[in-house]
């Protein structure tokens, strides 16, 4: 496959996620997304100027509570101005999103200001603040592509890889509302490529300039951020040197360099990882300093004080039972729970898709493959933001009594060496041929009729009052009700459609032609720069001849 051609195949699938993305952002009814009240009236009190309390004491604005309880069509609704006059103050409802830092909302908040928003209409707010977290996560594609070219060496696999994307549909539609969730999924795309990167031999400053970057931007919006820390020293410390390797290889002709060799790498790393560590510490560490002395725990429970405890069942807390909870929960809110988690995808599909991949990545350990090794280190992310929330979800079961479970949408931050594994496993597991062009067709197809079903599950719970049907009446409350009209939820459609029967269209034919790209030998870790080598396959690990 040229270059050009795996551009053009790589634009067109980025153009139908932008399609996606556009489609869930117009689609879905104002505040109709997870959390999105809480954080439109976290950047609201912040563009007003008025301050961040502690976690559990920041109240929604009551302006806020009233347009969320108490819509209105698009012809009726009031400026923000006009709104504050009518209903200033605050409820009593509290907005759990002070127990975070409030890096998203003051950039949110900025962004309001900068629109006047006082003189529009507050859904111009909500659609602004969304189309700003459409342009954020618009590059995911991109970036899954990038990291699963460098680990494979396959140009097909690594354009097959962001189609997975679009059997996440819940990933768009939480992506394409106001949340801080969408930078979270960027800077954890890019956390996983520059490892990844970094895992495959390059040393350059500018990765880990980009990787101190990525780590201090979620540890300003999350506390979920500050898993990036260990993940990050784990992977400079495990990090191989091309050069070091080959010096392994030639090690019993020159014994007598063995301890300059081991322990050059070794102060390299830790001054790389140092930087990262350094770089977050000293532009959100103070925050968490002041939570931990504040609340005593780095994750306080804003909505503690209100949550009423309920009596356990008989016989007390039950492991078991909050484990079942935490597997629906955790895989419904990952593949597809849309609106404000009440309107999911059946659960046969999300069990078969989160089966299937455990499994294939479980088999795909008893097969020899290029990129294991690497595969295994990114995945200690998404392990540390599992066991994360499994913790948390557990300290507010043993508080309330209650096992919540709709946190799956905390593992996108970790959604790109998801995928990586997917491609490494699936890669391992199909070798021949004719196999692998069939599962690529597969997975294109798949993967965007389940983007399609769940962009249609969200449309009829939002306007065709759950029932499977498109209706004059369920049209026309679309158009009366959603925050820019027919029209453009129309355009993003057709985007949507267009490119993803183009990019399956591409990836079907792309599949059906013989490759004539050997693959690097697994003993390998040469860094990739561009396309693969056009090389027959060899038995003996490739040396490269350096000019001096």
């Amino acid at each position: 496959m040229t270059a050009r051609r795996e551009w053009v195949v790589l634009g067109t699938i980025t153009a139908a996620w932008l399609g996606l993305l556009l489609g869930f952002a117009l689609l879905t009814p104002a505040f109709g997304a997870p959390d999105e009240p809480a954080h439109v009236d976290a950047a609201f009190r912040l563009a007003l100027g008025l301050g961040w309390p502690h976690g559990g004491e920041m109240h929604y604005l009551a302006a806020i509570r009233q347009i969320v309880e108490h819509p209105v069509p698009a012809v009726d609704r009031p400026t923000v101005d006009a709104l504050l006059a009518a209903v200033p103050g605050d409820s009593p409802a509290i907005d759990p999103m002070s127990q975070n830092p409030p890096t998203y909302w003051l950039v949110a908040a900025g962004i309001l200001r900068l629109i006047r928003f006082g003189a529009h209409d507050w859904a111009t707010s909500v659609l602004v603040l969304r189309l700003f977290d459409v342009v954020l996560v618009t590059a995911l594609p991109v970036l899954v592509w990038a990291t699963v070219r460098r680990v494979t060496r396959s140009p097909r696999t690594a354009l097959v890889a962001p189609l997975l994307l679009f059997a996440v549909p819940q990933l768009a539609q939480v992506a394409a509302g106001v949340t801080s969730w969408a930078p979270m999924i960027l800077l954890g795309a890019v956390l996983v490529w520059l490892s990844v990167r970094v895992l495959t031999g390059d040393r350059s400053w500018w990765t880990t300039a980009g990787l101190a970057v990525a780590v201090t931007g979620l540890a300003a919006i999350s506390a979920l951020g500050l898993l990036a820390v260990p993940f990050v020293v784990l992977v400079f410390a495990l990090a191989r040197d091309e050069r070091d390797e080959r010096d392994e290889r030639d090690e019993r002709d020159r014994d007598r360099d063995r301890d300059q060799r081991t322990a050059r790498p070794w102060r390299r790393a830790a001054l790389h990882a140092g930087v990262v560590v350094v770089a977050a510490a000293a532009v959100s560490g103070w925050w968490w300093v002041r939570t931990l002395l504040v609340s005593g725990t780095l994750l306080p429970d804003a909505l503690r004080g209100v949550t009423t405890v309920q009596p356990y069942p008989s016989g007390g807390a039950n492991p078991g039972a909050f484990a079942g909870r935490q597997w629906d929960g955790l895989t419904a809110s990952f593949f597809g729970d849309f609106g404000a988690n009440q309107w999911p995808l059946p659960p046969m599909v999300v069990d078969a898709l989160a089966i299937v991949g455990l499994v294939a990545l479980g088999w795909s350990y008893a097969r020899r493959g290029a990129g294991r090794r690497v595969m295994t280190i990114a995945l200690v992310w998404p392990v540390l933001v599992v066991v994360a929330t499994l913790a948390y979800n557990w300290r507010n079961y043993l508080g309330t009594h209650q096992g919540n479970g709709l946190q799956g949408r905390f593992l996108f931050v970790a959604v790109v060496a998801l995928v990586l594994s997917q491609a490494v496993a699936w890669r391992a597991l199909v070798v021949r041929p004719e196999l692998r062009r069939r599962l690529a067709r597969i997975a294109a197809v798949g993967s965007f009729a389940i983007a399609l079903y769940g962009i249609g599950i969200a449309y009829r719970g939002a306007w065709e009052n759950v029932q499977f049907r498109v209706t004059p009446g369920g049209l026309s409350a679309m158009a009366g009700g959603s925050l820019a009209g027919p029209l453009p939820i129309a355009l993003a459609g057709a985007l949507f459609l267009a490119a993803a029967v183009a990019a399956a269209v591409f990836v079907w034919r792309a599949a059906a032609v013989p490759s004539t790209t050997a693959a690097v030998p697994s003993t390998t870790t040469t860094p990739v720069t561009g396309l693969p080598l056009e090389s027959p396959p060899t038995h003996e690990p490739t040396v490269r001849k350096e000019n001096s």
